[in-house]
């Protein structure tokens, strides 16, 4: 039977979703400068309540010392809970499942470099001096008492998003953050349990994802979610982080553990559609990850949904999809398919109803400015350059 986007999908645990539609997390730089929610951020979300049958709150750093963007929410202590019950009450008063995504960025933390910390790594590149690198400061290399804090981290962050309301949890495996760090043989070349042979690269995600799952087995409900995301690759020309066998290894790894779900970023450089296919294979990667996913976890893609008709080719490939782009522009994306109104879904950017999308005011600038850049055009840290939004220059001039 042919799957319709509108079908409701039971998740492992009892979790039911409305639909297949995932609202992917997106970082809208516009927490305060000490990670607390804001009612920008309130509305933003609140707008979006039924784009999707689960939506997936942005990058949320469980330990200071992961402090990546400008406005990057926090969940590493209580303090942050009352904040985090408002994101996940607006985002549940419609029916949609609220994901927290638990995230550390490891050496990308510009941010706490900037407030005088040193970002940490699996292992001391010099990345200030290495042509495919864009960062400017030093890093340090993690101590094994440093990795173990970070596994009780997540665990801790899990907890207070539980008590916050959340359905469910996401740890944040991929672009290149931490446990991507560590998973990659380009910036993992430790020489301990942590490094080395893909078993021990694969260990960091591997205790977390064990640590998440006996926190919520003590604290959290029976159906409460935990997911995972990571890249669909690391390949940079010649220069091979990982590939998808690897993946698929990880992924077997991963079917052993009590989680609900599997999602593959869109976001690297060779991979940005779910139509894409590593060289010589005749699988999609959604395809090949679906091929070895144990048919208990669902596996959401993404990546180049744009379009109705792209999102129903995508679901034939994975039981869920994930939206970036049309979830900022459609914040009604799922309540018109449940209507039977596809056909009035927007896709491109109107500057006469572009306030009503409720965009913070930092990410407005990221697509409507060059906010992001110094005066000699290099992107500040705690920024990213935003993805082009259709018809965004009307709004720009």
């Amino acid at each position: 039977m042919e799957r319709q986007l509108t079908d409701k999908v039971t998740l492992r645990h009892g979790a039911v979703l409305n639909d297949r539609m995932v609202m992917a997390p997106m970082v809208t730089l516009s927490g305060t400068a000490n990670g607390e929610v804001t009612q920008e951020q309130v509305d933003y979300y609140g707008r979006r309540s039924q784009v999707a049958g689960m939506i997936i709150v942005e990058a949320t750093y469980i330990h200071p010392n992961g402090h990546t963007f400008k406005g990057h929410l926090g969940m590493s202590n209580d303090h942050y809970i009352p904040g985090m019950k408002k994101l996940a009450a607006v985002i549940k008063k419609n029916g949609a499942k609220a994901i927290l995504q638990l995230h550390h960025g490891g050496r990308e933390a510009a941010t706490y470099y900037d407030h005088g910390g040193i970002p940490l790594a699996p292992s001391d590149l010099d990345y200030q001096h290495n042509a495919h690198s864009s960062i400017d400061y030093p890093v340090q290399e993690m101590t094994l008492e440093q990795i173990h804090n970070i596994v009780k981290e997540y665990g801790a962050a899990t907890k207070r998003a539980i008590q916050a309301g959340f359905d469910g949890i996401e740890i944040h495996g991929a672009n290149h953050y931490l446990l991507q760090q560590f998973f990659s043989a380009l910036t993992n070349h430790r020489t301990d349990e942590y490094g080395g042979n893909l078993a021990n690269r694969m260990r960091l995600d591997l205790e977390i994802v064990d640590e998440v799952v006996r926190v919520v087995h003590e604290y959290g409900s029976k159906e409460f979610i935990i997911g995972i995301r990571i890249s669909p690759n690391e390949i940079h020309g010649d220069r091979v982080g990982f590939d998808f066998k690897e993946n698929q290894e990880l992924i077997k790894q991963l079917n052993t553990k009590d989680i609900d779900y599997v999602h593959i970023s869109g976001l690297t450089a060779n991979s940005l559609s779910f139509r894409n296919y590593p060289a010589g294979q005749k699988e999609t990667y959604t395809q090949l990850y679906k091929d070895v996913l144990s048919p208990d976890i669902k596996l959401i893609t993404c990546g180049s949904v744009f379009s109705v008709d792209d999102a129903k080719e995508a679901a034939e490939q994975a039981d869920l999809v994930g939206i970036a782009r049309e979830a900022l522009i459609e914040p009604d994306y799922a309540k018109k398919l449940h209507a039977g109104k596809a056909s009035e879904i927007v896709t491109t950017i109107d500057p006469t109803t572009f306030d009503l999308l409720m965009f913070p005011e930092t990410l407005k600038g990221i697509f409507t400015t060059d906010i992001d850049k110094d005066d000699n055009g290099k992107e500040k840290h705690g920024y990213f350059a935003g993805s082009p939004l259709p018809n965004i220059e009307a709004v720009r001039k």
